[in-house]
C-alpha cells in the first residue's frame, strides 16, 4: 500500500511537473506572438493578441489604455514615429499563477529609427496572460525604460 501511495505521489508531482512546463511555454507563446505582430507592423495581429478589455502602459503612454482599440492605436502611432521598428525579447521569467494564467516578467529590446537614425531601447516588460476562450491572451501589459 505504501508503494503504491508513493506511485501515485509521484505520477501527480510529474503531472504538475509537466503542466507547469505546459503552462509557462503556452504563456509565453502569446508574448512571441505579440513581438512578431510587432515586427510585421500588423496592427491587427497586436491587438488580437490582447484581451478585450486589457490593460495597457506603453513606454509612452501617459493614460491607462483599458481595450484593444486603444492598444491598435498606440501602436500605429508608434509605427508612424520610428517606423522600421523591431523589437525582441530579452531574459524573461514566467511565473504560473495556475492552470491557464501567468505572469511574464523581464527585458526588451526595440530598434527603433528616430530623425532618420537607429535608435536602440531596452525596457523592462510585464505581462500578466490568461486564457480566455480557449486562447491565450495578453491582460495586463506595462512596459517602461531601463533606467540609465
Amino acid at each position: 500500500m505504501r508503494q503504491l501511495i508513493q506511485t501515485i505521489l509521484l505520477a501527480l508531482t510529474l503531472m504538475s511537473s509537466s503542466t507547469m512546463a505546459d503552462t509557462k511555454a503556452s504563456a509565453l507563446g502569446v508574448a512571441h506572438a505579440w513581438v512578431a505582430a510587432v515586427n510585421r507592423q500588423d496592427l491587427d495581429g497586436i491587438a488580437d493578441n490582447f484581451a478585450t478589455d486589457a490593460s495597457f502602459f506603453g513606454t509612452t503612454t501617459k493614460t491607462l489604455i483599458s481595450d484593444t482599440e486603444g492598444v491598435r492605436q498606440y501602436f500605429l502611432k508608434v509605427f508612424q514615429a520610428y517606423a522600421p521598428v523591431k523589437v525582441e525579447l530579452g531574459q524573461v521569467r514566467v511565473t504560473e499563477l495556475s492552470s491557464d494564467s501567468a505572469v511574464i516578467t523581464g527585458f526588451d529590446r526595440w530598434q527603433v529609427t528616430v530623425n532618420g537614425a537607429p535608435v536602440e531601447a531596452i525596457g523592462r516588460i510585464s505581462m500578466a496572460v490568461a486564457v480566455q476562450n480557449g486562447q491565450w491572451k495578453i491582460v495586463s501589459f506595462h512596459r517602461s525604460a531601463l533606467p540609465n
